[in-house]
C-alpha cells in the first residue's frame, strides 16, 4: 500500500476521520470513523499521519478539496462564551501596567514586594494556561512604555525557560521577580535610550554600567532581602567570558538564574524595535545570540531557548511558499513547522478572516522567509488567534 502525508484540509475538528491513519512506520494509529476531539490531536495527526490515497473516501475527499484550502477559519468568539475564560493578553497587559506604577520613584515601599510577587504569579499562570499566547505577547505587544513592557516580556520568556529547564520553582519565582525589577534604578533612562538615536553620553554610560548594583540598593530600600532575587539583579549583565558588568564575573561565578534572565533580556531586546534600528526577526535574533555571544552565554541555554520557543515562535510573521503572509500561532514538535494563520497575499487585499495553515502538511504552506511586522497590511486582534482559555 502506497501511503501519502495527510493534507490539512482532509480532517475536521469534531468530525470523524474519513480513512485509516497510519504512522510513518505503517502502524495503524486511528481507524476510519474515529472523531478528532481536539485541536492538538488534529495538528499531530497532520504532522505525523499517513493514509492510503487510493481508498474510495480519500479519492472523494481529494476531489472535493483540490483547492488546498484551509481547515477552519477563526472569527471572534461571542462574549457569552468568554465569561468563564481568561485572556492571557489582558492579564499580561495588566501586569505591565501595574509594573509601570510600581517602578515609579514614589511607589509605596510597603506594597512593593507583594505586588511584584503577585505579578510573578500572574505571569506563571498565563504561561501554564497558554504558553503560545504568552510567547506571542512578546512580539505583538505595543502598548505601554518600553521600561515596563520590556521587563514584562523578559519575565514571560524567563518563566518558560525555567519551566523547560525544570528549575527549582521557588528560585525560578525569585528570578522572574528579578527580571521584572532588574532596571529599577534606570527606568526613566531606559525610556530615553529607547527613543535615542545618537551615541550614549558619558553620564548615560556610567548609569548603565552601574545600574545592576544601584537596582539592588533600590530593592533593599523597598524591603527586598530575597538572596536569589538580589543576586539575579546584581548579575544579570555578567557574561561567562568575563566581558560583562559590573563585576566582570566568569563562568559559574554567575548564578544560573542570572544567566537565564540575561539570555531572555538579550533576546527580547533584539526582537524589539529601537529608534536607531528595526526589530530583528526571532530567527535572526537567535542567530546573533549564537554567533556573537559564543563565549558569553552558555550554549546549552541557547539550545533550551530554541527548544522553548521554536525557530518560528508565536507572534512571528512569515512568508509561505504560496505567497501568503502569515502569523505563527502554535508551536509543534518540529520547530520548523508551526501552525500559522494566513493574513493576506502580496497581490490581494487582506482576508476577511485569517486562514489556518499547517506548514508541514503541504508544500504550498511551507515557510520560506521571515516578514517584518511593518510589511504586514492587516492588524489582528490577538484574541482572535489566541482565544481566552478556561482557568
Amino acid at each position: 500500500m502506497a501511503r501519502a502525508r495527510i493534507k490539512a484540509d482532509l480532517l475536521t475538528l469534531g468530525g470523524p476521520v474519513p480513512f485509516d491513519i497510519y504512522n510513518a512506520e505503517g502502524k495503524l494509529l486511528l481507524k476510519r470513523g474515529y472523531v478528532v476531539e481536539s485541536e492538538l490531536q488534529l495538528e499531530r495527526l497532520v504532522e505525523t499521519g499517513t493514509y492510503d490515497p487510493a481508498s474510495a473516501d480519500a479519492r472523494r475527499l481529494g476531489q472535493e478539496h483540490q483547492s488546498g484550502r484551509v481547515v477552519q477559519e477563526f472569527g471572534r468568539l461571542p462574549s457569552s462564551l468568554l465569561r468563564d475564560k481568561v485572556s492571557v493578553f489582558e492579564c499580561l497587559k495588566d501586569v505591565a501596567a501595574r509594573l509601570e506604577t510600581l517602578l515609579l520613584p514614589d511607589a509605596p515601599a510597603a506594597e512593593f514586594g507583594s505586588a511584584v510577587s503577585s505579578a510573578v504569579a500572574t505571569i506563571r499562570e498565563c504561561g501554564a494556561l497558554d504558553s503560545d499566547a504568552a510567547l506571542a505577547q512578546i512580539l505583538v505587544s505595543e502598548s505601554l512604555n518600553y521600561a515596563s513592557r520590556h521587563p514584562t516580556n523578559v519575565a514571560i520568556l524567563a518563566t518558560l525557560l525555567f519551566s523547560r529547564l525544570r528549575h527549582d520553582e521557588a528560585r525560578a519565582a525569585s528570578a522572574v521577580a528579578a527580571a521584572l525589577t532588574m532596571n529599577l534604578s534606570m527606568v526613566a533612562l531606559q525610556d530615553t535610550l529607547y527613543r535615542q538615536q545618537g551615541a550614549l553620553t558619558s553620564e548615560q554610560l556610567d548609569a548603565v554600567k552601574h545600574h545592576p548594583t544601584a537596582s539592588v540598593a533600590a530593592l533593599r530600600r523597598h524591603g527586598i532581602e530575597d538572596p536569589v532575587w538580589l543576586q539575579t539583579v546584581e548579575q544579570h549583565h555578567e557574561a561567562r567570558d568575563g566581558s560583562g558588568y559590573p563585576a566582570g564575573l566568569k563562568n559559574d561565578a554567575i548564578c544560573q538564574e542570572a544567566q537565564v534572565v540575561s539570555l531572555a533580556d538579550r533576546y527580547c531586546a533584539l526582537v524589539s524595535e529601537r529608534a536607531y534600528r528595526p526589530a530583528l526577526s526571532p530567527r535572526k535574533a537567535i542567530k546573533e545570540l549564537h554567533e556573537r555571544n559564543t563565549n558569553a552565554i552558555d550554549s546549552s541555554l541557547i539550545v533550551s531557548l530554541i527548544s522553548a520557543i521554536g525557530l518560528f515562535p508565536p507572534g512571528a510573521y512569515v512568508r509561505l511558499a504560496n505567497g501568503e503572509t502569515a502569523i505563527v500561532v502554535r508551536r509543534l514538535i518540529d520547530p520548523k513547522h508551526p501552525v500559522v494563520f494566513a493574513l493576506h497575499q502580496d497581490t490581494t487585499t487582506p482576508y476577511e478572516t485569517p486562514k489556518k495553515r499547517l506548514t508541514a502538511s503541504h508544500r504550498d504552506f511551507a515557510i520560506v522567509a521571515d516578514v517584518k511586522p511593518n510589511a504586514v497590511r492587516v492588524k489582528i486582534d490577538p484574541e482572535v488567534l489566541w482565544p481566552p482559555t478556561a482557568r
